[in-house]
């Protein structure tokens, strides 16, 4: 009688996945919230909002715009850096809420007044810090891809927070009429 041996073989690992298709990956992430930001806009524009953009030390508008849509654009790349290991889930959720900000931003602040929109610009600044903060605890280079939109916000609400502070009454100087003294 033959006698047969059942050997188990093990499975092949699968290679690792190459860097192209990863980078890939990223530049998809990247855009992801500039199409949202593009949806958002042609429902806007069809109920009449058009979206605001700030340009400081004296840029054109169009500059504003532009730098507003990179910041949406380093955003995604970092979550699409973060993209993966279920650990990453708090970080990434953080990110939604900054992007979800960042889209929305442009649409909310042209009936606030200056107070306002200092407070607005200041919050999101704080969520873009806190997302920093869980996002750099899991990924040093999605970290490092944040920080340059982090750093332009975080001057956008101190500009705006000094100047509404400069001009507004309790702080800034009132002017009012005073009597021409008799010399």
């Amino acid at each position: 009688m033959a006698t047969s041996l059942v050997r188990v073989l093990p499975s092949p690992v699968p290679a690792a996945a190459p860097a192209w298709r990863a980078a890939a990956g990223v530049l998809l992430w990247a855009g992801l919230p500039l199409g949202l930001f593009g949806l958002v806009n042609l429902g806007a524009e069809a109920l009449g909002r058009y979206p605001l953009f700030f340009a400081p030390f004296g840029l054109p508008g169009w500059a504003g715009a532009l730098l507003h849509l990179v910041m949406l654009v380093l955003l995604g790349a970092a979550f699409g850096l973060l993209a993966g290991p279920r650990a990453n889930r708090p970080a990434r959720l953080w990110l939604a809420v900054l992007a979800a900000g960042l889209i929305g931003f442009p649409f909310l602040v042209a009936p606030l007044p200056a107070l306002g929109l200092s407070a607005l610009s200041l919050l999101l600044a704080l969520v873009g810090a806190t997302a920093m903060i869980r996002v750099a605890a899991r990924s040093r280079a999605a970290a490092l891809v944040l920080a340059p939109a982090l750093l332009w916000l975080g001057v956008g609400a101190l500009l705006g927070l000094a100047f509404t502070l400069a001009w507004t009454p309790p702080f800034g100087l009132v002017q009012s009429p005073q009597p021409a003294s008799g010399a």
